[in-house]
C-alpha cells in the first residue's frame, strides 16, 4: 500500500508542537515584550523600537557582547584544540585510559554551584590554591585578588574574566574531548596501517588521517561552543559578583539583571537585549551551518 506523501510529515508534527510551543511562542512573546516599556512603569506603554535604539547607546550592553564575544574566540582558539589533543593522546592504548577519561569528563557531570564555590576557593587572594602556588614559585608571601580585577581600559577585558575561563574551560573540554574521541574512533583502523607501513610519523598521522577524519566532529563541536559562550550564564553569575558591572557582564547576566534584579524590573529593555542576543546567535552560527552543508 503507497503511503501518502504527507505520511513523513505527520509523524514530525508532535516535535514541531513541542518546538513552538517551547521555542518558538516565548521567541514571540518576548519580541512583542521587547516593543513595550513594562516594568519600570505602572502599566505597559508601547514604545516601538525605543528599546532597541536604547541598546546601541549602551555602553554596558556593548561591553557585555564584548565579553562574549572574547568567551567564543578563547573556547574556539583554546579549549577546542585542548580537548582535541587530549581525546587524541587518550585514543592510544594506555594502562589507565579509563581513568584518565574519567577524570577529564568528571568536571562537566558536577553541579555549576560546586565548581564555583571549589574555584572561588582556589582564587581565594590569600591562602588559596593559585596565590599558594604563586607563592611557592616566587620563594614570598603573594596575594591577589583574581576575581576582583577590573580592566585598565575599556578597550581590554578584565584580567578576572580571563581566570573565570580557565573555570570554564576545566569544566566544558571533557564533553567536546568525548566528542572527538567518537569522531577519532569512527576513522577507519586500515587508514592508520597503510600511513605506518608507509614510514607515516605519528605527527603526519595525526596531521594527514586524524584531522581531515574529525572534520565533521570540529564542525559540531565548535557550533556547541559557540552557541554555549553566547548564552553562558551561570559561572559567570556567580563568580564575577565582586567586578564593576561593565567589567562582569555577558549577555545572558545583563538580561537577568536588567529583567529580574531588583531596582531594575525592566522587562521590556531586557526583551530587547534577548532579542539582540538572538540576532547574534543567527549571525553567526547560521553561516557556520550553510558552509557545512555545502560541503557535504
Amino acid at each position: 500500500m503507497k503511503s501518502h506523501p504527507a505520511t513523513p510529515y505527520a509523524f514530525l508534527l508532535p516535535a514541531l508542537a513541542v518546538y513552538g510551543l517551547f521555542v518558538l511562542v516565548p521567541i514571540a512573546g518576548s519580541l512583542r515584550m521587547s516593543l513595550f516599556s513594562w516594568g519600570d512603569t505602572p502599566t505597559s506603554v508601547f514604545v516601538g523600537l525605543r528599546n532597541y535604539a536604547q541598546l546601541l547607546g549602551d555602553h554596558v550592553f556593548w561591553r557585555a557582547l564584548y565579553n562574549n564575544i572574547l568567551l567564543l574566540v578563547a573556547s574556539l582558539l583554546l579549549q577546542l584544540p585542548l580537548a582535541a589533543a587530549v581525546a587524541m593522546l587518550l585514543s592510544y592504548k594506555t594502562l589507565f585510559k579509563p581513568l584518565f577519561r574519567m577524570s577529564f569528563f568528571a568536571p562537566m557531570v558536577m553541579p555549576t554551584v560546586a565548581i564555583a564555590i571549589l574555584w572561588q576557593y582556589i582564587y581565594l587572594p590569600e591562602g588559596g590554591l593559585a596565590s599558594t602556588l604563586v607563592s611557592k614559585i616566587l620563594g614570598k608571601p603573594f596575594a591577589y585578588a583574581w576575581l576582583a580585577q577590573p580592566s585598565s581600559s575599556p578597550w581590554l577585558p578584565s584580567p578576572s574574566m580571563f581566570w573565570i575561563f580557565v573555570t570554564i574551560c576545566w569544566q566544558y573540554t571533557g564533553f567536546h574531548m568525548v566528542l572527538f574521541m567518537a569522531g577519532i574512533a569512527a576513522i577507519p583502523e586500515e587508514l592508520y596501517e597503510a600511513a605506518r607501513l608507509d614510514g607515516a610519523s605519528e605527527l603526519q598521522v595525526c596531521r594527514h588521517i586524524v584531522i581531515p577524519g574529525i572534520k565533521p566532529t570540529i564542525a559540531v563541536s565548535a557550533t556547541l561552543s559557540i552557541i554555549g559562550s553566547l548564552k553562558y550564564f551561570d559561572l559567570i553569575y556567580l563568580m564575577a559578583a565582586g567586578l564593576p558591572e561593565t567589567d562582569r557582564e555577558v549577555m545572558a547576566t545583563y538580561i537577568y539583571r536588567l529583567a529580574f534584579d531588583q531596582g531594575q524590573g525592566r522587562f521590556g529593555y531586557g526583551s530587547a537585549a534577548a532579542i539582540m542576543l538572538l540576532l547574534v546567535a543567527i549571525v553567526v552560527v547560521v553561516p557556520i551551518q550553510w558552509s557545512k552543508r555545502k560541503r557535504q
